[in-house]
């Protein structure tokens, strides 16, 4: 549990009462909260709703298997190298196997590193990236935590709070205070939504497909017969 899940249940309180005034138009017509709900598209208690579905656990966990399967065609590029090492072959088949596996082996790889050739250095960025982005996650999951925080302490958050029938917690007060409160927290998704930009344009180049290209060179043909030697 990190601090987010802490404030969860009291922040999604306040929000719920800041989304409905801001629903109702309580809010200066120039404040800063307007273009920030247009860029965003969501509401302050939705942005608390869809940071708390952040779990970079999970992604964490999902990377470390995507570099296991890395290790794993490393292993197996191996174990079938030394295979074909073993054996001796010669003539025509050999050559055009001889080909062909070199060509298989160079996409599968043999190296687990994200800027490696082959499949393994393809799944090894892809791990990378997902470990990119639980950072991301635990990053934005603490900054809307501290903003949350701050807010229910807040005068802001009294007004809000405060029964809208005459006195502190008239619309006159509680519209500017839930203004106040939801430009906070949409101003945290809308830099969170620029940091996880970044993070895809980092690894975009390195996420493509791989497809297997066989070799395109022609085998000579000598007329040997094919021999093989265990």
């Amino acid at each position: 549990m990190d601090v987010l899940d802490r404030v969860a249940g009291p922040g999604r309180d306040l929000l719920s009462r800041v989304d409905s005034v801001l629903a109702a138009g309580g809010a200066p017509a120039d404040h800063p909260v307007w273009p920030l709900l247009r860029r965003v598209g969501a509401l302050p208690g939705d942005v608390l709703d869809a940071f708390c579905a952040l779990v970079p656990e999970q992604v964490t966990a999902a990377g470390a298997a995507v570099r296991g399967r890395a290790e794993a065609y490393v292993d197996e590029r191996a174990d079938l190298a030394a295979a074909v090492a073993a054996t001796t072959w010669e003539g025509d088949s050999a050559a055009a196997f001889g080909q062909r596996w070199t060509a298989l082996g160079g996409h599968l790889g043999s190296e687990v590193a994200p800027d490696a050739p082959g499949l393994a250095g393809r799944l090894a960025a892809t791990a990378s990236y997902l470990d990119d982005v639980a950072g991301w996650m635990r990053s934005a999951r603490r900054d809307l935590a501290t903003e949350v925080a701050t807010a229910l302490g807040s005068m802001e958050a009294v007004r809000v709070r405060a029964p809208a029938t005459g006195g502190p917690g008239d619309p006159a007060r509680s519209g500017p205070a839930a203004a106040t409160i939801g430009a906070v927290v949409l101003a945290v998704a809308d830099r969170q939504a620029g940091a996880a930009e970044e993070v895809l344009e980092r690894w975009a180049g390195r996420l493509t497909d791989l497809p297997y290209r066989p070799s395109t060179d022609p085998v000579g043909r000598t007329g040997t017969a094919t021999r093989a030697a265990v």
